[in-house]
């Protein structure tokens, strides 16, 4: 595949993932954690309670819009040769794309109505894509010193993660519910804001081409 097929591929994944962070940071502003269950703040709202307001539009789009700009990307390291189609990156970078598409097919718990099948399956959904992008990322990179900036944002991102799952630990042995342990909204934002960047970074890292300057050092 000529050059310019990857950059062009590489584009459309940070566009994705730009889209997603507009749509974002346009829902916190507009909407903030209020309109759907009073008295919400972002400090505790999590992003997918915006599928119950009036931007539950721009939720969606955000969500698709990252997904699919994320397989295009995925597409394009791919044929770069910077990824085999059957490798643990592409495995990993899959299941981070089926897990967006999970988490806009099947919305949250309504917790005015209360639990359902459906925000179990957002949970999961939503796991998965948390847990797979920064491995997805790590996987890609690991050999390419190119790539340091998607690769840090990747552990900025399993940062976030163990606070998380530090809540979900400390749970499991108290009379604690994890999501009142920490401040569930500004965690979620905090995950969600380094693995959108770290797509933003292996999209940068597709277009500028500079795995091409270590094959020459490596074939030298």
């Amino acid at each position: 595949m000529q050059r310019s097929t990857h950059v062009l591929l590489g584009w459309f994944g940070v566009l994705g993932a730009a889209i997603s962070v507009a749509a974002i940071l346009s829902l916190d502003a507009i909407i903030g954690g209020q309109s759907h269950r009073p008295g919400r703040t972002l400090r505790m709202a999590t992003i997918s309670e915006y599928i119950y307001t009036s931007g539950d539009w721009a939720f969606l789009t955000g969500v698709l819009a990252l997904a699919l700009g994320s397989i295009l990307l995925l597409t394009g390291l791919v044929h770069a040769g910077l990824v085999a189609p059957l490798s643990p990156g592409s495995i990993l970078m899959s299941l981070w794309v089926i897990g967006l598409v999970g988490i806009a097919a099947f919305p949250k718990h309504n917790w005015e109505i209360g639990p359902s099948t459906s925000g179990s399956i957002h949970r999961m959904a939503t796991l998965l894509a948390f847990v797979s992008l920064p491995a997805a990322v790590l996987a890609i990179t690991r050999r390419h010193r190119s790539a340091r900036p998607a690769t840090w944002l990747a552990y900025g991102s399993i940062g976030w993660l163990a606070v998380l799952f530090g809540a979900i630990a400390v749970s499991m042995v108290t009379d604690l519910r994890w999501y009142r342990i920490i401040p569930l909204g500004i965690v979620e934002r905090g995950i969600v804001a380094f693995e959108v960047a770290a797509v933003i970074a292996l999209g940068v890292w597709l277009i500028r081409g500079e795995f091409r300057d270590e094959r020459a050092l490596t074939s030298s």
